[in-house]
């Protein structure tokens, strides 16, 4: 069950599930006033959605124009249908009601271009909007997906699928523990059964975890700092908590944890200019930019990158990459596979000419080296999976430093390794043992700089490459099919679930 359900989700992006995720959502709600199952008017909540739409549309639309910038149009729609799904539904009879939807909607779209720091967005613009239109026109969010019990196993359900495909889990966990264990430590012993169904059955709880906890620009991206945000958040969520007369709403809680998120965070928006393309090996090109100003990352985190496409498919015109140069280096490179179905997105790389501008936000990831350097490393990567151990290996040839790793690099034939002169390098300087794990036809094998073993690198044949497999620290990176089929050999080896770090992706 769970490999279907990988299976699915590696073929959608982040922003494509959450669309269907929250469109779904507004289907039940639809669905549940219909049939009279709750107070909501259909008629009412679609006037709120075409409102919302339409005017988070203009409004991106204006702003790109004006300041020449490429936007992600699945992100427009994320942010209408969040907030048809928290703003009281509109009434034709009631103008105020339709102007709050127009005015969380150019509030929201508006703040991710002009309420930033350092090319760095602050405030999450869903929870801005709906605190504009509630001090604007006293029209505050009534988050009515979360008091639709009716609709309680979608957003369960749904936002689970959300939360595994972008690693997430962990942080909406402390979210809701936190809200309540301050639920719990609020409310007499009295009352407390019922202010616990309220808040598991009646509130926006799971579905601000779900939907707006984990929107990348504005959250914290560190582990740590996540969890900080997370528990801020849910903390602040809390309908009983208060400073003198001002009771926190869940859209407050945000725009206060926000102000953390970009104080903890890396910060900024990179602009970057193409100044070469590499073919690395067979349907791999690197691709080097430079970056308008520095960026600041440990070896192995990524970027999100946003292209302008003249057009683009389902799969939109944002992509995470993880970046394939060293921290120290000067220009900033990407490795990237190509194949025949692939995206607009990728086809519009290929079609970049020097010069051509892509921009890159959100640095993050915890897929980095352990700052102990006595720890002894296994690398596992299986194709463009190297890209992150491309930015470690450099890493530490730059700096000279020395560690005991050892790189099991799984392809199907020699033909799709890259970076052979860097590891041949780090082989020499560094007395990295290399492992070459070749699964279809060998094709030229002996140019590898490196150990070859011929067939998929199953539990027998990695014991034998990698004697000492307990003592070391494990990092896998590939497809999420192949990191997924080496977690299992892994486990089946007898290595601990905790000295396994994964990076998968999905290849869109």
């Amino acid at each position: 069950m769970m490999r279907l359900i990988r299976r699915a989700l590696n073929g959608v992006t982040m922003y494509r599930l959450m669309v269907y995720y929250l469109g779904l959502l507004f289907v039940g709600g639809l669905a549940a006033g219909m049939t009279g199952a709750t107070f909501l008017d259909p008629a009412g909540l679609l006037l709120s959605l075409v409102l919302a739409v339409a005017s988070a549309w203009v409004t991106n639309r204006l702003f790109s124009i004006v300041l020449k910038l490429p936007t992600n149009s699945e992100s427009v729609h994320i942010t209408a249908l969040i907030l048809a799904l928290i703003m009281p539904p509109a009434d034709i009879a009631d103008p105020t009601t339709l102007a709050a939807i127009v005015l969380a909607s150019v509030a929201a779209i508006a703040s991710k271009f002009i309420l930033t720091i350092g090319h760095k967005h602050i405030f999450n613009p869903v929870a801005l909007g709906a605190v504009v239109a509630g001090i604007g026109l006293n029209t505050p969010a009534l988050w009515w997906v979360g008091g639709t019990p009716q609709l309680l196993p979608l957003v369960i359900l749904g936002g689970l699928l959300v939360g595994y495909k972008i690693e997430r889990l962990g942080m909406i966990a402390v979210y809701i523990l936190s809200n309540l264990a301050a639920v719990i430590a609020t409310t007499p012993p009295g009352m407390m059964g019922m202010a616990l169904q309220q808040t598991l059955l009646y509130s926006p709880l799971f579905f601000a975890g779900f939907a707006m906890l984990t929107e990348p620009l504005t959250a914290a991206h560190g582990r740590w700092s996540r969890h900080v945000y997370a528990a801020i958040v849910g903390v602040l969520s809390c309908s009983n908590i208060h400073i003198g007369t001002l009771y926190f709403s869940p859209e407050m809680a945000f725009l206060v944890a926000n102000i953390y998120a970009w104080a903890a965070s890396p910060k900024g928006r990179f602009k970057m200019k193409l100044i070469g393309v590499e073919e690395i090996a067979a349907n791999c090109y690197e691709f080097v930019f430079q970056s308008d100003r520095a960026l600041q990352f440990r070896a192995g985190q990524y970027l999100d990158w946003t292209l302008g496409l003249p057009k683009s498919d389902t799969r939109g015109n944002r992509r995470t990459f993880t970046i394939a140069s060293a921290p120290g280096a000067t220009s900033v490179r990407v490795g990237v596979k190509f194949t025949p179905d692939g995206s607009e997105f990728k086809r519009g790389l290929l079609e970049m000419q020097e010069g051509d501008p892509i921009y890159g936000s959100q640095i993050a990831g915890t897929f980095v080296l352990p700052r102990q350097r006595e720890k002894k490393l296994l690398f596992i990567a299986g194709g463009i999976g190297i890209t992150p151990f491309r930015s470690m290996i450099a890493d530490l040839l730059e700096r000279g430093e020395k560690r005991d790793i050892v790189l099991v690099y799984a392809n199907r034939s020699a033909d799709e390794v890259a970076y052979r002169e860097l590891l041949t390098r780090a082989r020499s300087e560094l007395g990295m043992k290399v492992v070459y794990a070749v699964s279809g036809a060998p094709g030229d094998a002996s140019t590898l700089p490196g150990t070859v073993v011929e067939g998929r690198m199953d539990e027998t044949k990695l014991r034998e490459c990698v004697p000492d497999l307990h003592e070391r620290r494990v990092y896998v990176s590939g497809a999420s099919a192949m990191v997924a089929g080496f977690r299992k050999t892994l486990r089946n080896c007898g290595v601990r679930r905790r000295r396994i770090h994964t990076d998968a992706f999905s290849g869109l």
